[in-house]
């Protein structure tokens, strides 16, 4: 349990672009996105989707395709009514992230390919991650996290203010919506429930920042825990961050500039 292993170097010296540093408990920031790493600048950024992201081929077979691919169909039937548009989005939002999953979050990337040296950046998944819902969610917002959280591998808890009765809810206590929770419980909890439960879960996911009560924020400032609460995206590259921690490790493969057997793979060595 780490943000940096290094292996046959030094423990100091990380530099920008090359290693990225940060940590794994409180010594990372936010979300986790480590200085010098490929995501670094994204928690500086309003985003604001004006359309579906693009989606390149999915190779692995997933359950949460098979369920896209259910969904797709009985809107081509108009079964869905007026949940269509948002059901529209929360299959893009799947493929997107299983794509970039499969591409990018659940593969070591090394992004410099430095020659005497490795530095594999890894997406760890959180482990629990209670997706809270609000009244002003929509039925996107509540999909689409429930999804990510199925998408990076986490452990899903639901979570609902007692007497919520909205669409999304509707939904998701519905046989379409069980489909997607499986056998993740849905609890309908107070705030106060859901701060108590700040050190026993890894992250708390809501779909807006004005969304997360006074009394949460405070709970979780106290404790030093990171609350999500960014606008739930449909690109996965930027919405599954919010899913993953980030480790790196750097490893010297060079002896005294002798590459050894690794020399084969820079035949202008």
């Amino acid at each position: 349990r780490a943000g940096n292993l290094y292996i046959n170097r030094g423990t100091t010296g990380a530099v920008v672009l090359r290693q990225p540093f940060g940590g794994m408990g409180k010594s990372a920031v936010g979300a986790g996105l480590k200085a010098g790493g490929p995501h670094y600048v994204a928690q500086f950024l309003a985003v604001e989707e004006t359309g579906p992201p693009p989606v390149g081929p999915i190779e692995t077979p997933h359950p949460l395709l098979r369920l896209a691919q259910r969904w797709e169909l009985k809107l081509s039937w108009g079964e869905f009514g007026a949940a269509a548009v948002d059901l529209r989005r929360t299959l893009f939002a799947i493929r997107s992230y299983l794509h970039h999953v499969e591409r990018e979050f659940a593969r070591e990337i090394d992004p410099v390919h430095l020659r005497g040296q490795d530095n594999r950046l890894r997406h760890l998944p959180l482990g629990t991650i209670l997706v809270r819902l609000h009244p002003e969610d929509t039925l996107f917002e509540t999909l689409a996290r429930l999804a990510a959280v199925r998408a990076t591998g986490n452990r899903l808890r639901v979570s609902i203010p007692p007497g919520t009765d909205t669409p999304a809810v509707r939904f998701l206590y519905g046989p379409e919506g069980r489909r997607l929770t499986g056998s993740a419980p849905v609890f309908p909890e107070t705030d106060a429930e859901v701060a108590d439960l700040i050190a026993k879960v890894d992250r708390i996911r809501y779909a807006a920042p004005g969304r997360v009560p006074p009394a949460i924020l405070a709970a979780a400032a106290d404790a030093g825990f990171h609350i999500a609460c960014r606008p739930v995206l449909m690109e996965g590259r930027l919405e599954l961050l919010h899913y993953y921690r980030q480790q790196c490790v750097s490893i010297n493969y060079h002896r005294y500039g002798n590459l050894g057997f690794r020399a084969a793979d820079f035949p202008d060595a």
